[in-house]
């Protein structure tokens, strides 16, 4: 297998002179894909900061997922030292819970700051095509669509339980796109003909800008 090493540096993308270190996940489907728009806020724990997100779906048998997934439990320890405790959620990668054994789910979060005096609030993700275009954000990306996220580590210290990474993306490329489309079964009710429809409803023409956490 070839070393991690190529999934901790910008060898094989475009050089930035004035960008901190950005590490690349390999391409691999993604879904819950809210990078686009505002900040979204947690509906489970209103404390916490307003954040983009995105999950991706890494294949148990693919070996350049495989050797991602190594390279990010090696960066725990480059970050946190040898004898640093983990926390049961030290690294953001899970089994998948509907299929475990061929899936692992890799969760990529970035929190918006408020702002403080003259200085705006922080911004989200920067999002391109495959050639690079800036993308459009009325293109809501659907579940299925593959991407490559450029990210970098929070390391957050041992707060009693152990010590744990936040995997925070800066960048986005849409290699494959496949295009949000709403879950007609998300509603338990049937669609009535000639009723009233909504069409200011934000989800009703920007689908995938979801509540969800």
């Amino acid at each position: 297998m070839e070393s991690n090493t190529r999934y901790l540096s910008q060898a094989h993308h475009k050089d930035h002179d004035h960008m901190p270190q950005l590490l690349f996940t390999p391409l691999a489907e993604c879904r819950w894909c809210k990078l686009l728009g505002e900040a979204r806020e947690n509906k489970f724990d209103p404390t916490k900061l307003p954040n983009w997100s995105v999950e991706i779906l890494l294949e148990n048998k693919n070996p350049d997922h495989i050797a991602w997934i190594e390279a990010m439990e090696s960066k725990f320890t480059e970050l946190h030292g040898e004898s640093a405790k983990k926390s049961n959620n030290w690294i953001p990668v899970k089994p998948d819970k509907e299929k475990p054994r061929e899936i692992s789910v890799a969760t990529f979060k970035l929190p918006q700051f408020p702002s403080k005096g003259v200085k705006p609030a922080s911004e989200g993700p920067i999002v391109f095509d495959s050639n690079n275009n800036p993308w459009n954000p009325s293109n809501m990306i659907g579940n299925g669509s593959k991407i490559v996220i450029a990210f970098d580590i929070y390391a957050w210290p041992n707060r009693g339980t152990g010590a744990g990474m936040t995997f925070q993306p800066r960048q986005v490329q849409v290699v494959e796109y496949v295009a949000y489309t709403k879950d007609a079964e998300a509603s338990a009710f049937t669609p009535v003909p000639g009723g009233f429809v909504d069409d200011t409803n934000v989800f009703n023409e920007a689908p995938g800008l979801t509540t969800e956490d």
